[in-house]
């Protein structure tokens, strides 16, 4: 305040040079009151942008719950009426509960946005009407009408319905993209507009010059923020977090870009293996859940070790693994596997004080003409299950 005055003081003999020097310390004083402005818009659009992230997370991770849950109800229900196993029934109430609750938590999760609920009423009708289908077919099944089931297999009506989940769930998952895209834009033109009002402070004069290197600094570390953001909302998609194997939902990807590249061409071929560890209920009740997530992680690890450097190995849910194979048939296949299994079941884990043996079993089918997913799956199943019924610790191919 007292170079104005002392200016003003000065202003009635210097003429328009006083004004003018009065009006530069008035200026300077509005743009360090913009530069608070500016620095605070930013950080509200970042924390908005934080926020919208954590939204984004949750409603991947509970439509992926959803896309597990939907699909462990077909596998139940088909592999009841291939296997006659009351066995598969376990997995398909899971599948039934899993549904519920991932549906309950993704209503909460965008309860503010009139467009998704209306979604989720759709995915509600949806997974009754699957819920319906695979109902008939376990019923049939169970009255021993197995060919009533398989025509209510074979019209597809339980595949209409998972399709039409899945639709429903992609539509979720890009209006959530979007918005986190959009908000993230914004912050990240609040963040750019905070830099470029810093530069123009820094032409203004070297008394602002320290100021804009350390918003210049600032933002460039909002930046790096929001891209490691980015890489980690995708590794969270595509990643199981206990293994850091690709989860189902990347797994299931691969298996389809694998049956595309094959697909047309006479000499494509690849094996499926799925593989899950034996008795994995006795090593959580007997030595405790901690060890059982060490178990799973150690045959993780020696997936990848056992196999070829071309091969996939994700974890597609609980104890149980996928691994694709390329350019293998059933005999490559098979000796890749016979590795696999002796790996795993090579050395016991040591948790604590305590030591835990564990073996796997390894059911596998190659790819053959007309296959889709599903069948591909359902045959791969059907070889773990004559592996697990034949005595665990072992390998069987689909017939």
């Amino acid at each position: 305040m007292w170079i104005v005055q002392s200016v003003a003081k000065r202003t009635r003999k210097s003429g328009w040079r006083g004004y003018f020097l009065i009006g530069c310390v008035a200026i300077l004083a509005l743009l360090l009151a913009g530069t608070s402005w500016f620095a605070w818009r930013s950080s509200v659009e970042r924390a908005a942008a934080d926020d919208r992230l954590d939204q984004t997370l949750g409603v991947l991770h509970a439509t992926d719950q959803l896309r597990t849950a939907a699909l462990q109800q077909i596998r139940g229900g088909r592999g009841f009426l291939l296997t006659g196993n009351r066995s598969f029934l376990t997995p398909h109430l899971e599948g039934v509960q899993g549904s519920e609750a991932a549906l309950a938590r993704l209503a909460d999760l965008v309860a503010e946005n009139p467009t998704q609920l209306s979604r989720i009423e759709a995915l509600r009708t949806d997974l009754a009407q699957l819920g319906s289908v695979i109902g008939f077919i376990i019923e049939d099944t169970e009255r021993g009408r197995e060919s009533d089931a398989l025509r209510v297999m074979r019209n597809g009506s339980d595949r209409d319905a998972i399709e039409a989940i899945m639709r429903t769930l992609d539509e979720i998952e890009s209006t959530e993209r979007s918005a986190l895209a959009l908000r993230k834009a914004t912050a990240l033109q609040c963040a750019i507009e905070n830099e470029q009002y810093q530069y123009m402070l820094a032409v203004i004069g070297l008394l602002l010059l320290s100021l804009s290197i350390l918003a210049t600094i600032h933002v460039r570390k909002a930046l790096d923020r929001e891209k490691a953001a980015r890489r980690e909302l995708k590794r969270l998609a595509t990643t199981d977090p206990l293994t850091s194997l690709p989860n189902r939902r990347a797994f299931m990807d691969a298996l389809d870009r694998s049956l595309s590249q094959v697909e047309g061409d006479p000499d494509g071929k690849f094996s499926l293996a799925i593989f899950d560890i034996d008795h994995f209920k006795r090593i959580n009740d007997r030595f405790g859940h901690p060890a059982g997530d060490e178990v799973i992680k150690e045959v993780g690890a020696r997936a990848l070790a056992a196999l070829r450097e071309d091969d996939l190995v994700g974890r597609i849910g609980g104890e149980e693994f996928g691994v694709i194979l390329p350019r293998a048939n059933l005999e490559v296949a098979r000796t890749a596997c016979e590795r696999l299994r002796g790996a795993i079941a090579g050395t016991p884990v040591k948790h604590g004080d305590t030591i835990i043996p564990f073996t796997a079993s390894i059911g596998i089918a190659d790819y053959q003409d007309g296959d889709d997913i599903d069948h591909l799956m359902a045959r791969a199943d059907a070889a773990l299950y004559e592996a697990k019924t034949g005595g665990r610790n072992q390998v069987r191919l689909a017939a």
